[in-house]
């Protein structure tokens, strides 16, 4: 089991996402014409996002690798 924080502390900083634990993420997001496609990588593999911006329409949770 793991140790419990007195305080929670989620922060993105320059694309990295740290919790009191450490560095969980990394995200990037990149407009291909009039999409935006978005990459998280972490432990678990590379995965995905596009979507259309302003719209809220998007496919989220694309696995990668």
């Amino acid at each position: 089991m793991t140790d419990k924080s007195s305080f929670n502390f989620d922060e993105i900083i320059a694309g990295f996402n740290i919790t009191e634990h450490g560095v969980k993420s990394y995200s990037k997001s990149i407009k291909l014409g009039p999409f935006q496609v978005t990459l998280n990588a972490r432990g678990s593999g590379i995965r995905g996002s596009i979507g259309i911006p302003g719209t809220g329409l998007s496919k989220r949770n694309i696995k990668l690798f």
